[in-house]
Order: structure tokens, then C-alpha cells, then sequence
């Protein structure tokens, strides 16, 4: 990645701004969020509101005011508290971004490496309050450990079945035990009963209380991925957790909440439910609250083959703390398997629930081909080896995936793994796949205005952006002479979604400057508290929303925009894992 010496830029100078979404930081975006009484500014240099890697990639973005065409003196500084130069630099530009519209340079001041607190000014370009500035950044070599125990923190808020208690930074968060008769077999095939089979646990998917089953075991997927990469950082940190301190390290033991609800999702016969909720969409009430009849609905493939890969890379993560567990975990997934194998594509009728419908259009493929990876990797046999090798799906890594395309989860695994057997050509032509995609984000990143890896914008694309960071990891273990480039554009993932964006404003509630406080989070407004429950990032942008404005203007904070301002579980768990791809461990 070629190193810029230099800085980028739209919108008004620093000028003061009542927290009210993109209603006000574009006017012509309709129906502005009601604000909160703390009074914002609006920053003309991006950054990471929470900081920079030490030795990584810092970059800013400098956004002109309407109408401003250049800078008179295209310098920027790095001070410090007290105002300090501590380092200069050249900026780059100007440029003008299709996204947004901005007209921006780019400023990066990698060289400068000492921990401590700064913010970047540009001295030529002035405001009715002063020099425009930067909000204040850390520097330090684990200034991200805070995002991992933020993101942490918001699954541990999404927890079902049990009380809930959050106290940090001088606030608190609390619901009651919720939903405890779930759930009805009602409409669950070969049952179709209304007696209630026990599905406690789990986390409440996203802005609602629903619990799906592959959009939650592909989050239980990212997150076990996240620890067996990461292992020596997360199998140490710290949760404040009723569990903390436990036989598990405390990130599995969040985890282990998840899984427990996996499990009972699983038929006799291996066919897993593709959900548990009610039929309709909660009202904005407290989890405790909700008092609707939940059901089991009928089973999918694409369900079943996501529980067997989860629980299959559950077996061998858990295995060196709870042998039991892991034999419990490897027999649920075996059986799931069994029924696949035994079975053609089954998609559920939920014709009778308006809930989310978390079932891909094109098959189950890739749901299968990533259990067959897990279920290989944990046991060494050849009849899994083989049906990876074979599938249709195992022939590139997609630069972006999802719930609805998995497959990467199970390339990744093939490609990391230390058994023999696999085939060679496969290897090659999966490494160079993984490695070019790699590379295409890296460049996307590189050339962006605000480092965002990804061209595009849709529902959820905050959770990609943090997703790119596996392509990345994986790309730099596989190709290490680009491992270094590629953790830079890892870096500059996390900035985005940390600060480094038109709204100067991080999207993780509770992290950064100016954090969403509005988002789509039933308990959030439900409370009363007045302050958005912490640790969740919102979807971002999404041009469905108003084709009337760039891609990139679209958000707003505010809690009636779900399709802009949701939480969800599985774009929590790709930005934990950026996080822990750039945070040492303790």
C-alpha cells in the first residue's frame, strides 16, 4: 500500500451541531432525529475517534466546505493536549469522492508513533471557531481492546431468558428474564404440537427479540473463527459477565450462551428449526415485556448445515476446557450432517410469520459446504474432506459475504488448516483466490476517501466493511511479504466505521465521538434510559432507503429507520474480530 504523505473532505467547516442525525448534517434529508441535549460539532478532519495501532496505517480525511475548492496550504499537524506541533505532514489532494460528493484531501501521519492523545489540525483551513481539527484520538499499540470489550458488551446486552445488568462509564443498562416459555412446536414439522418445548438462551438477533438460526450460528461462526485466530488475545480478556472467571475464558463463555440455544433447535432426527419467534414484530416494549406466543417454525437445510458447521467448530474450540461439552457439540453436529446427507434442499414455510427471513434465494450450497470444512477440520475423516473438495461453491473467496453466503467461513478453514490430505490443486487455486481478494480490498481501501474497502452501500454494509478484515488476515497468513499492507487496510475498516466518514461519527453505540443514539433497539427506546444501550453497531447507509441522495448521505440516526439504523448480531461479531486482528494480547 503506498504510503501517502497527506490528508481529505465536504460538508460545512467545524461548526456546532445539535446530535440529530444526517437530518441536519444534510439538510436536504427529510425527517431529522429529535436530539438529545448534548451539543456535537462536526469535525472537517476525519479520524478514528477511538485511535490508532501504533505501528499501523493513520490516515484522516479533510472535507472542504460547500463551495471550497482547495487549501491554501495543504499541511497538516499532529497536536497534542496542549495544543503542541508534535509532527507534521503534507496533504494529499484535492479529490473529489462519488459516494458522498465530498471534496477531501487525504492526510496520513504513520510515521508518528508515540502513544498518547492527539488530534490533527490543518492551520489553513479556519472556521468561526478556530483552525479546523480532528476529534481527540489515542494512539497506542492496543487502543482497539476497548472496541473487542465494547462489541463483548453489546452481545452480552442482546442475552435472552435472563436478567441483564450493564454499569459502565457511569451509566446502567437492565432488563428482567424475558421469554421464558419459548417455544411453541405449533408449526415445527413432525411435532406440530402447542405444548412448549424449552429454547431458552441465545441472543436477541438484532433490533427485535427473534432468534434465527443461521444468521445465529454464522455469528457463533465469527466468533469461534475470531478465537482461533486470535486466540492469545481474546482467551484473556476480561468480560464483566456473571460468568467471568469461569472454566471457559470469558469471551467463550459469552459464546457458549449462544450455542446453548443452537442446541435446542435440533430435531431427533438432526433437522434443525430455521427460527424462534413470535409471528409478528414485537412493539417497542422491554424484552421482559413481550408477552406474544413464540414458535418453533419448520426446519431448512440451510439451518441445519449452519448448526452442524457451528457446533462442529464449537466441538474443537471448547474440547481443551470441557471434553464433555465437545462430544456433545461434535454428536449434535454429526447428526445434522446425517440428515443433509439424507435430505435435498428443505426451505421452511413461514408464510404464517412476518418476523426475518434469514434463508438465501440460491440454495444451501454454501451452508453445506461449510459444514463439511468444519466437520473435516475437527475430525480429520476423509467422507468430510471429500464433500468440501467436491462442492460446486469451494472454487473462489468472495471479496464480500454473509449469512447468505457462508462459504468463505469454510474456505478459510480449509485453507489455515495443518491436516494432510487436502488436494493440492485446490489449495493453489483457493490461496490465490484468497490472496487476490485480499489485495482488490486492500486497493479499494487504499484509494477511498474514507478507507472503506467495499464500493457499495446496502442494508448492513457497516457489518462487510468489519467483515473484510477476515479476507485480509487470511490473505496476510497466507501471502506474508503483503501481511503488513493488508493489516493496514484492516486498520483503515475499523477507522471507517470508528470516525473516519462523512458524518464524523462513529456507528458503535457507546464508542468514539458522537456514537449513534438512536438505533432500531427495542430496549434502547423501550427503557427510558435516554442513552442507546452500548456495544452495538447500526447497518449504516443504505441507498434503498432514499434514492433521492448519494449512497453514502443515506444514514440518519434514528430509531423508525431499521433498514439504516438496526443492530444486529452478525455485524457485532465481524467488527470483535477486526478489533482482535489488531490488538495484542494481554
Amino acid at each position: 500500500m503506498a504510503r501517502l504523505r497527506s490528508f481529505v473532505a465536504f460538508v460545512p467547516l467545524l461548526f456546532p451541531l445539535v446530535a440529530s442525525g444526517c437530518g441536519v448534517l444534510f439538510p436536504s434529508s427529510p425527517d431529522p432525529v429529535p436530539a438529545p441535549t448534548e451539543m456535537f460539532v462536526i469535525h472537517s478532519v476525519r479520524a478514528d475517534s477511538v485511535g490508532y495501532v501504533t505501528n499501523r496505517e493513520k490516515r484522516v480525511t479533510i472535507v472542504l466546505p460547500a463551495g471550497m475548492t482547495e487549501l491554501a496550504d495543504p499541511a497538516a499537524d499532529v497536536r497534542d493536549a496542549s495544543d503542541t506541533v508534535v509532527w507534521s505532514c503534507t496533504v494529499m489532494g484535492p479529490m473529489t469522492d462519488s459516494g458522498t460528493g465530498a471534496t477531501y484531501y487525504v492526510g496520513d501521519f504513520t510515521p508518528f508513533t508515540t502513544p498518547g492523545s492527539y488530534y490533527i489540525a490543518v492551520p489553513s483551513l479556519t472556521t468561526s471557531i478556530g483552525i479546523a481539527k480532528s476529534a481527540t484520538f489515542k494512539i497506542a499499540p492496543d487502543v482497539f481492546r476497548s472496541v473487542i470489550t465494547s462489541g463483548m458488551l453489546g452481545l452480552y446486552g442482546q442475552r435472552c431468558g435472563t436478567a441483564v445488568s450493564i454499569s459502565t462509564n457511569g451509566q446502567n443498562w437492565s432488563h428482567k428474564a424475558c421469554h421464558a416459555n419459548d417455544a411453541y412446536q405449533t408449526y415445527l414439522d413432525g411435532v406440530m404440537s402447542d405444548a412448549i418445548k424449552p429454547s431458552l438462551h441465545g441472543w436477541h438477533d438484532a433490533g427485535d427479540y427473534g432468534k434465527y438460526t443461521t444468521n445465529g450460528a454464522f455469528t457463533v461462526g465469527m466468533m469461534l473463527t475470531a478465537f482461533e485466530h486470535f486466540e492469545a488475545t481474546l482467551s484473556t480478556l476480561p468480560l464483566q459477565i456473571p460468568e467471568k472467571g469461569g472454566t471457559f475464558p470469558d469471551f467463550l463463555d459469552e459464546v457458549k450462551w449462544q450455542l446453548d440455544w443452537l442446541l435446542t433447535t435440533q430435531g431427533t432426527d438432526g433437522s434443525v428449526s430455521f427460527k424462534v419467534t413470535a409471528q409478528s414484530f414485537e412493539q417497542f416494549v422491554m424484552p421482559e415485556q413481550d408477552g406474544a406466543r413464540r414458535y418453533y417454525t419448520p426446519v431448512s437445510t440451510s439451518a441445519t448445515a449452519d448448526f452442524a458447521a457451528a457446533l462442529a467448530q464449537a466441538s474443537r474450540v471448547y474440547r481443551p476446557y470441557d471434553g464433555a461439552l465437545a462430544d456433545t457439540y461434535l454428536t449434535a453436529a454429526r447428526l445434522s450432517y446425517a440428515f443433509l446427507k439424507a435430505n435435498g434442499l428443505i426451505k421452511p414455510d413461514v408464510t404464517m410469520f412476518g418476523t426475518g427471513n434469514y434463508d438465501a434465494n440460491s440454495g444451501d450450497g454454501d451452508n453445506r459446504m461449510w459444514a463439511a470444512a468444519e466437520l473435516w477440520e475437527t475430525t480429520g475423516e476423509a467422507e468430510f474432506l471429500t464433500d468440501f473438495e467436491a462442492a460446486p461453491g469451494a472454487v473462489a473467496v468472495a471479496d464480500n459475504f454473509d449469512w447468505d453466503n457462508v462459504g468463505n467461513l469454510g474456505m478459510f478453514t480449509y485453507l489455515l488448516s495443518e491436516r494432510t490430505g487436502r488436494d493440492q490443486a485446490k489449495v493453489d487455486l483457493l490461496t490465490a483466490s484468497a490472496i487476490a481478494s485480499a489485495n482488490t480490498i486492500a486497493l479499494r481501501a487504499d484509494a477511498a476517501a474514507f478507507g472503506r474497502g467495499l464500493p457499495n452501500y446496502w442494508w448492513g454494509s457497516n457489518g462487510a466493511v468489519a467483515r473484510l478484515a477476515m479476507n485480509l488476515w487470511v490473505g496476510g497468513v497466507l501471502s506474508p511479504a503483503d501481511a503488513g499492507r493488508f493489516s493496514d487496510a484492516i486498520a483503515m475498516q475499523l477507522d471507517h466505521l470508528l470516525g473516519r466518514n462523512i458524518y464524523d461519527r462513529t456507528q458503535v453505540t457507546g464508542v468514539g465521538y458522537h456514537p449513534p443514539n438512536k438505533p432500531h433497539h427495542r430496549p434502547s427506546e423501550a427503557d427510558n434510559v435516554g442513552v442507546a444501550w452500548p456495544g452495538l453497531m447500526v447497518g449504516g447507509a443504505n441507498p434503498d432507503a432514499d434514492r433521492n441522495v448519494l449512497p453514502a448521505l443515506t444514514w440518519k440516526d434514528n430509531a423508525d429507520d431499521y433498514d439504516l439504523n438496526e443492530v444486529a448480531i452478525n455485524w457485532n461479531a465481524p467488527l470483535i474480530y477486526a478489533a482482535a486482528a489488531l490488538t495484542p494480547p494481554l
